[in-house]
């Protein structure tokens, strides 16, 4: 993503479908034509669709209060709306990766019904990674290649693209149970601020510091490290924390793209998790 890119484009030649968990600005999702599956949110009895009509914001309330909260991965059926949407058009859908979520099985058994003309890329990452994967084939679909070349785009955006965060708090992870008993009852119990790396389908934990501070500076040493100045993609995003986002992207250099988590991975990870998803230069890439 790069800020700006949200100029208007006729249908590209290679339809792109994706879920709204990728983290992507309405503003790209329109200015590309990208079709994002909406999450199925449940917020105590009500149901919503992510990203169509439930803010963050309230479904943090709704944390916050102890109002049950669940998600349900768009369907096979679901995915098949969105491929029909698309016309006769060669469609890729980009999916989370396998390791987090059902959604990659779901839209290969609607790519089966669909037929050919349709191929499911497992983007390795999850949140404003995805979403970058998604923004490179959106570009190149854009820019009129053939789908086979738009599909290479997403694959090499796939196998460079790092994710660093850190948390503020563990509790919606508890509740998840996705992390550890024992290591997420020492961080609630010391308020530490876990900074992970996500990247190949795999969460790693960097590190447990005290402070945002050191949360933020940890973050901004893996993206030195990971060849984040020099990449041509990048996106922070966070979690109703704006100011946050804004003061990581002035620590990085004031040049990604500032998103905020959809309300779908707002569930897992609660209110105040920032960070920033970058895709590492490729071999023999000249800094920019």
């Amino acid at each position: 993503m790069r800020r700006g890119g949200t100029e208007a484009y006729e249908a590209a030649p290679t339809a792109i479908v994706t879920d709204s968990s990728a983290c992507l600005p309405p503003s790209i999702v329109r200015g590309f034509d990208i079709h994002a599956v909406p999450i199925l949110l449940q917020v105590g009895s009500e149901e919503f669709h992510d990203g169509v009509d439930l803010e963050p914001d309230r479904m943090y309330r709704a944390l916050l209060d102890g109002v049950p909260v669940k998600s349900a991965a768009p369907s096979p059926l679901d995915y098949l709306d969105a491929i029909e949407s698309c016309g006769d058009r060669p469609v890729l859908v980009i999916t989370p990766a396998t390791e987090f979520t059902r959604m990659h099985r779901n839209a290969a058994l609607a790519a089966e019904l669909a037929g050919p003309h349709v191929t499911v890329l497992d983007s390795r990452s999850a949140a404003a990674a995805q979403g970058l994967v998604v923004a490179a084939a959106a570009e190149a679909a854009a820019a009129g290649t053939g789908p086979d070349d738009v599909a290479a785009a997403a694959f090499d955006a796939s196998v460079r693209a790092e994710l660093v965060a850190s948390l503020e708090s563990t509790e919606s992870l508890r509740a998840s149970g996705r992390v550890p008993a024992i290591a997420l009852g020492l961080a609630g119990h010391l308020r530490l601020r876990p900074v992970f790396r996500m990247r190949q389908g795999e969460v790693e934990r960097l590190a447990l510091p005290r402070s945002e501070e050191a949360a933020m500076a940890r973050i901004v040493r893996e993206w030195e490290a990971g060849g984040g100045p020099a990449a041509s993609r990048a996106a922070i995003f966070h979690a109703a924390r704006p100011a946050r986002a804004e003061r990581l992207a002035d620590l990085l250099g004031g040049s990604p793209l500032i998103t905020e988590f959809s309300a779908a991975m707002g569930i897992h990870t609660g209110p105040g998790v920032a960070g920033v998803a970058w895709l590492r230069p490729a071999e023999g890439e000249p800094e920019l």
